[in-house]
């Protein structure tokens, strides 16, 4: 229960149903003195009303006839909505009417106002009707008087209802808001006891638990959801941290204990000069393998956190593949392959050209390594509709159709692929940088061989470039 009342919706239900009885208060008391307000109006009309027709059966009549009219009246059969009236001579003296004397503070001006009528004035049918009523009087070219009153009951008993309705209208709006937000707090606080309760679970190390959903779509679905794939991507990251390490723990014991033991077989006897210059020569390129092999994982964590810390810049991609394509012919002509090389002019992307070069010299020391002798290789740059499509394609033995998207991992490597010098990490590379590019990697089949293509949006070429 105290939970249940610290929750957000129990506090702005109470600060709402506060809010609520302001305003419907303020609303409903407007209302009620306006209700008042008309009422006391119609009641001062009807008095003038009456008094005026009286007048005017005065001026016609006389006071026989005025007398003649008033003791045809009856007392009504709802006599708190009956006009009581009182015909005084000039002496003081009753002549008709339903009250039984002239109330002191009765002024004949033929101005309505709360006059007090006590219980002996009023008939004895009207017992315990004393109050202020409101009244008005005139009087007379022969000094007679006239006073009509309206009894206010009625319109008392109408306005306790009208107050008591208001005041029931009040509890049940306020009521409402209360009991709405004890029961939204209980669903907002069974919804957020899943997320603690899933949390709870992937803390003690179950991290294949997901936050269920309710099926409703609403926002805490939409949480629930993001929090769910968040978990996904988090769990493939651990898994992938898992095997990466496994996989730099088996990739790197070779050239250091390669190492380790080309050191030992040198210092085991003295040696001549050019011994311990070849020893130091492999040792070298041993560290470098290591640090290639570090630095291509550091370059892929930045490219794939979006950190990268390089430079951004308009660039030709033209010039940029034109020279990497006739810089890897020549290298690929002497081994006995053939690079092909169509690039159109003009291409311009946004980007860092470090990571592009690389990005492209990747995939065709790929395509050199693994097409084979004699292998027939292409680097296209053309425009495909709104896109520019970069492409390096070869006619080797290919990856299946099923192992595409796996060599896009690190460390993942065929079993085709295992006698070849390399860590691995070429194609991961790849898809990291075309993710910071804002790039689409795709690898298909050349039948026979493989084409990985890029899609860059395209930038307006400058002079500059």
């Amino acid at each position: 229960m105290n939970r249940l009342l610290r929750t957000s919706a129990i506090r702005l239900s109470l600060r709402y149903a506060v809010l609520y009885m302001l305003v419907a208060g303020t609303g409903l008391a407007v209302l009620y003195w306006a209700t008042s307000r008309y009422v006391d109006a119609q009641i001062q009309a009807g008095l003038e009303h009456h008094v005026d027709s009286l007048k005017a059966l005065y001026e016609t009549e006389g006071s026989v006839g005025l007398m003649r009219a008033l003791e045809g009246r009856g007392l009504a059969d709802e006599p708190e909505n009956h006009r009581f009236v009182l015909y005084m001579d000039k002496s003081g003296g009753r002549l008709t009417g339903d009250l039984k004397s002239w109330p002191p503070e009765a002024q004949p001006d033929e101005q309505v106002r709360n006059i007090w009528i006590e219980d002996n004035l009023i008939p004895l049918a009207m017992e315990d009707h004393d109050g202020y009523w409101p009244s008005i009087a005139t009087s007379f070219p022969d000094g007679s008087r006239l006073l009509v009153a309206q009894s206010v009951r009625q319109a008392e008993d109408l306005q306790e209802f009208i107050l008591g309705t208001l005041f029931a209208t009040l509890g049940m709006i306020i009521s409402l808001t209360l009991v709405l937000g004890w029961r939204m707090g209980r669903q907002l606080l069974a919804r957020i006891d899943q997320v603690n309760t899933t949390a709870g679970k992937i803390l003690n190390g179950h991290l294949d638990k997901r936050i269920p959903l309710s099926g409703s779509n609403d926002e805490f679905d939409e949480l629930a959801q993001n929090l769910n794939t968040m978990l996904d991507h988090i769990n493939r990251l651990i898994h992938g941290m898992r095997q990466v390490t496994d996989n730099v723990a088996h990739d790197l014991r070779r050239p250091l204990t390669r190492l380790r033991n080309r050191l030992d077989v040198t210092l085991l006897e003295p040696r001549d000069p050019d011994t311990y210059r070849e020893s130091l020569e492999a040792t070298r390129n041993d560290i470098e393998e290591v640090l290639k092999t570090f630095n291509a994982l550091l370059e892929i964590a930045q490219a794939e956190s979006g950190h990268f810390r390089g430079e951004m810049e308009m660039l030709s991609l033209s010039a940029l593949a034109s020279q990497l394509g006739e810089m890897y012919a020549d290298l690929f002509e002497e081994q006995g392959q053939q690079l092909e090389v169509a690039i159109e002019p003009d291409i311009c992307i946004r980007g860092n050209r470090q990571l592009l070069a690389q990005s492209i010299s990747n995939l065709l020391e790929n395509a050199h390594k693994y097409a084979g002798a004699k292998a027939h290789m292409k680097l296209s740059l053309r425009h495909d509709q709104a896109m520019v499509l970069l492409s390096v394609s070869d006619n080797g033995p290919g990856i299946p159709k099923d192992r595409q998207q796996d060599v896009l991992q690190r460390y993942v490597r065929l079993d085709t692929a295992r006698s070849t010098h390399g860590n691995g990490l070429g194609l991961s590379l790849v898809s990291a940088i075309a993710k910071l590019h804002q790039a689409h990697l795709a690898l298909e089949d050349n039948e026979p061989g493989l084409i990985v293509s890029l899609r860059f949006t395209p930038m307006k070429c400058t002079s500059e470039q």
